[in-house]
This record gives structure tokens, sequence and C-alpha cells, in this order.
């Protein structure tokens, strides 16, 4: 399909289903953050995902794919990498209500969202720093940003559980690609980051519950390849207990739900599941690869990332019945969206 074809079939797709699909007026107001790629910037991204898929077959349909790991997952692509970098997109705010963005100026190198605090008022940042990826806090009154991580370690993910703990993921490793990393953790109210456990394994994802002082994170089952979901309570101090294969996870604001993404016969598509690993369901049916749940505030609603057949990457909200489907970006394309 010719760009200006896939640009026809884009608009025509989002016109019916916002006709039909969840109001504007509907949502909350609170703002969804992402990563926003001009038009321009979303075609030179699929030119040079074109030239990687050339040097190797490789899983990107998998929806687990971080920038920080494409060397290792794809054996090595340095000026591929380097033009996919210069197309990550920007770091912004985007208001559902209207569908307007707002860049944040005063974002760290390959900026990158991972979570809000439970009351909404500062924005995680994984970001670069001095060569290392580390976590930066932003404030939405101030529009200050500051670190909140430091080396000699990795710190490329990390959230706040509803008791003020700072949750991350740490990667000893100077490479990140395929590195062994542990959870760590302050304590309530912040401080110093601690092991949770003495467990090393490969993480691919951390979220935390905005109701008490639990997490669920993304462990690669080494024998099986696959991304696996746990559960696992920080007051007190347990041990993880899975709760589906997936990848992706953000809790709901009632801290009883989780939503994730998981593979199917017909590609990548959402799922919630209880904390407790009961209640597997889909969450709507959608025809196109979905990631990056987000869900809203009021627990009603769920941003995602829809990826058509030619890897444009739309952000899209749906109602968390599994019903209403409408495209929260008019133009270009999005990332990683928290809500």
């Amino acid at each position: 399909m010719s760009r200006a074809a896939s640009l026809v079939a884009a608009l025509l797709l989002a016109a019916c289903a916002g006709a039909g699909g969840v109001q504007r007026s509907e949502l909350p107001a609170s703002p969804v953050a992402l990563l926003q790629r001009s038009e321009e910037e979303a075609l030179r991204r699929l030119d040079a995902l074109r030239d990687l898929e050339k040097r190797q077959e490789a899983g990107l349909r998998e929806g687990i794919v971080l920038l920080e790991n494409l060397d290792g997952m794809f054996g090595g692509s340095p000026e591929v990498e380097r033009r996919l970098r210069q197309v990550q997109g920007h770091l912004a705010l985007l208001d559902p209500r209207t569908g307007q963005t707002e860049r944040i100026e005063n974002a760290p190198p390959q900026a990158r969202p991972v979570a809000w605090s439970p009351d909404r008022r500062r924005l995680l940042v994984a970001g670069t720093w001095r060569q290392q990826r580390q976590l930066f806090a932003w404030d939405r009154e101030t529009r200050r940003i500051e670190i909140v991580t430091a080396g000699p370690a990795h710190h490329p993910s990390g959230c706040w559980t509803g008791d003020g703990r700072l949750v991350a993921v740490e990667v000893a490793r100077e490479e990140l690609a395929n590195a062994p990393s542990r959870i760590v953790a302050s304590q309530p109210g912040g401080g110093a980051l601690s092991p949770v456990d003495a467990t090393e394994a490969i993480h691919l994802g951390i979220a935390c519950s905005p109701k008490a002082a639990e997490i669920v994170f993304v462990r690669l089952d080494p024998e099986q390849g696959r991304p696996r979901l746990f559960v696992q309570s920080l007051d007190p101090p347990g041990g993880p207990r899975e709760v589906a294969v997936g990848a992706n996870p953000v809790f709901a604001p009632d801290g009883e739900w989780i939503v994730y993404v998981a593979p199917t016969t017909r590609g990548q598509r959402l799922f919630r599941v209880r904390r407790d690993g009961a209640g597997r369901t889909a969450l709507g049916a959608g025809t196109s690869d979905e990631n990056f749940p987000a869900v809203a505030p009021d627990g009603r609603y769920v941003a995602f990332v829809a990826s058509d057949e030619n890897q444009r990457e739309r952000v899209w909200v749906r109602r968390m019945d599994g019903t209403g489907d409408r495209p929260l970006l008019s133009t270009g394309d999005g990332s990683v969206p928290v809500w």
C-alpha cells in the first residue's frame, strides 16, 4: 500500500470509528502523556523499520520491544537504530477532550513517559543522563524536571505506589540489552532504593498499584522466551505470584484490576485480569495489534496504541467494557501513552 493510500485509509477508519465511538466530552480532563510524532517523523520511522526488517526478520509485533533493547534483539544495526531514535517522538501532553497536544520542552534526551504519581501531579520519565538510563520527575505545576535515580546502575523503568514509594527496575550492567535486572524500592515517602528481593531476571516492565504497596511486573521466561506477569506485595514483602502471560501491565485506579496485552491468534490484544489472577477477560475486539494500555483516572476508559499493517502507531481510546473505539490523535503517530 502506498503512503497516500495508507493515509486515506487511516483517515476514513478514524472518521468511521469516531462517529460511533466515545464522545470526547465523556472523557476525563486529566492529560495523557505520550511520545508524539509528526506525520513526517512517522513516515521516516516506517522507512527505518523496513530497513531493519530487511536485516533480520524478528518479533516487532510482539509489542514488548524497547528502544534500548534494539541492539540485543536485532543483532546490531547502529545506523538504523540511530534513525529510529531520531524519530522516537517528543514528550507531550494530550488533552483527551480536545485532541490538542502540548510539548514538554525540558525533557531529558530520549525521554519516555513511564507513570503518573497517584495524585497526577508528577510524571515519571525515563531518559538518558551521562550515558545511562535514569528516571526523572516532571512537576505539572512548576513545569520543572529533576532526576530521581542515579548511577552506577541503569534505571530504565519505574513507578510510584499509593503510599509514596518509588519502585524501579535496576540494571547493573553497562549494556541494557537482555541484561539481568532486579527490582528496587524506596521506603514510603521516598529515600534510598533497596532490593525488593535478591532475584535477578530479565524484567520488561513494571507498574504500581495506586491504592497499596503492590506492584505488577513482567519477567521474561528464560526457557520459553515468553513474558509473564507477576504481582508482588511490598508491605509486607511477599513472593511474586504469576497472574497471566503478557506484557505492558498497568493497574486500574481501584487497584483490583490489571490491564495488559497478550498474544492471540489475531495478534496482540488488550486483556484485563484481577490482581489475584482471576477474571481474565479480553478487553474489546479490535482488528489491529494493540499495545501500551493506559487506564483513565476514573477507571472507565483505556487509551492504547493500535498498530496497523504498515506499523503506523495510532493512539486510541475505548471504554473499559470494550466498546466505543475512537482515535485520540488526529494527525501523526503516538506511542507509550500514560494516563
